[in-house]
């Protein structure tokens, strides 16, 4: 891919005026226009050390509006990042609808970070969580690009020894620089791989020969006016996962609601595991492990209070509660995972989630809010994404808590005549009470779909709210104790 490339081509200052003029005022006209049709672009610029990559990004975005495009660097250190999964940081460079972010280097100098190549089996990991993540952006909108700079070992010693030359310019040579050049053979081949591995129909690699900086710059500016010209055309679909085959009987309906509890036996055993979850949220803490912990269920199931029973059992400064509820606009104008990724706890905390990304197979999917293919390919991708968190150390407890239609119908007639939870009834649950039978197939399909022996769901039978309380609670301390 690389070594037949022609790094022989080059331009005199004349040739590349000429050709950059014309191509700017494009690329200006071409940047307005998916402003206002919100569409968000990702552009990569990789590439050897000392290849160009900073003259290129500066020409790329010199004839763009400076309000819609932020540049980014891989290298920039982030002191938080070594606290959350890999993927965290480059989540939080994901852009908006409408704007355009240019990334310096990649995610995919994990390979070999510090210059330690990583193993067979890491790789293959690595590669299918880099497919997971870029498939997830472009297929909730973003389009991604990725430039890759080329050239000869000769052309990199002599631009590193020019740089070692001024004082001014020194301390842009790293050690990992020279080590590169000494060892360009063993590079090259990790950087085939990864370009032949990561070449993919809707994120290809554009790799531009830069012996010559004018030639790299001015197709590196063709190849940016063509890729945002195509971002005009309607967005590539990613499929999901084929459909489970119907299965008979629901799991839901499997579920002992008769379950219960005697108050003064609850009274009891709830002190007894808040007293335990403390101690055990120290040690959690002190191990530096992070537990995240999602509850779903039927409106007026008892959500709510099962949160408050768990958290009264904790220590503030160590745990956080996501009430999540339909995306804001700033929200909305990012991919759909992006918001849970941004909320997930650091090293040694607790994130709890009132309901969950879980919406967008559930609510989302039954009220028509998103299309199928957005609901049906969303498995996948949320199994993704908690496979990755789990790899990463973290713990992962899912809650659906149940009732029956009539215990639901019981409750709500219970909050209409009581002032203080008044509140908390609204027309949309009467209409969503009216779907049931929708809700509990989308909720039977989501249980069969994203249950694994790691990230489990806990069916918690809630009629009695004593029972379903104490259940969360010995639950989370069962997951707490699994980590430690």
């Amino acid at each position: 891919m690389l070594e037949t490339m022609d790094l022989e081509a080059s331009l005199n200052e004349r040739e590349y005026e000429n050709a950059a003029g014309i191509l700017r005022r494009e690329l200006g006209f071409l940047q307005r226009e998916l402003w206002e049709a919100s569409i968000p672009v990702l552009v990569i610029v990789e590439g050897w050390e000392a290849s160009g990559k900073g003259f290129v990004l500066n020409e790329m975005i010199r004839p763009l509006d400076p309000r819609g495009f932020i540049v980014k660097d891989e290298a920039e250190p982030d002191p938080a990042a070594p606290l959350y999964p890999f993927f965290w940081r480059f989540w939080k460079m994901v852009p908006e609808n409408g704007k355009i972010v240019f990334l310096n280097r990649s995610w995919y100098r994990e390979l070999f970070k510090e210059n330690r190549f990583l193993d067979t089996k890491a790789k293959e990991r690595f590669f299918r969580r880099t497919s997971n993540f870029e498939e997830n952006l472009i297929a909730e909108g973003v389009r991604v690009l990725k430039i890759f700079l080329h050239i000869s070992p000769e052309e990199q010693r002599k631009r590193i020894k020019n740089l070692q030359k001024e004082p001014s310019t020194r301390w842009r040579v790293s050690d990992r620089d020279l080590e590169e050049n000494r060892h360009f053979g063993k590079f090259l081949e990790a950087w085939e791989e990864i370009l032949r591995e990561s070449d993919r129909p809707h994120a290809p690699w554009i790799c531009i020969p830069a012996n010559d900086l004018r030639f790299a710059a001015k197709a590196a500016l063709e190849t940016l006016r063509t890729f945002l010209d195509s971002c005009r055309k309607p967005k590539p679909v990613i499929a999901g996962i084929p459909f489970f085959p119907s299965v008979d009987g629901s799991i839901l309906q499997r579920v002992d609601l008769n379950r219960h509890l005697p108050e003064e036996e609850y009274e009891r055993k709830i002190r007894e595991l808040q007293g335990l979850l403390l101690e055990k949220q120290y040690d959690l803490y002190r191990k530096g492990h992070s537990l995240v912990i999602v509850f779903e269920g039927w409106d007026a199931a008892g959500k709510g209070g099962a949160i408050k029973r768990l958290t009264q059992g904790l220590d503030p400064r160590g745990y956080v509660v996501h009430p999540i509820s339909a995306p804001n606009e700033w929200e909305k104008a990012h991919p759909y995972l992006w918001r849970f990724w941004i909320r997930l706890p650091s090293k040694g905390k607790i994130g709890i989630f009132d309901r969950s990304w879980y919406g967008r197979v559930l609510v989302e999917r039954v009220e028509g809010y998103c299309t199928e293919e957005e609901w049906s390919r969303a498995y996948s991708e949320i199994n993704n994404m908690e496979s990755e968190w789990v790899e990463h150390g973290y713990g992962l407890v899912k809650f659906w808590i149940h009732i029956s239609p009539e215990e639901q119908l019981k409750r709500f007639r219970e909050r209409e005549k009581n002032e203080e939870k008044r509140w908390k009834l609204t027309p949309e649950d009467w209409r969503n009470r009216q779907k049931w039978a929708e809700y509990e197939k989308a909720a039977d399909e989501m249980i069969r779909r994203t249950s694994s022996p790691k990230s489990p769901w806990t069916l918690v039978e809630g009629n009695d709210k004593h029972f379903a309380r104490v259940k969360v609670v010995e639950t989370v301390l069962a997951a707490i104790e699994g980590l430690l």
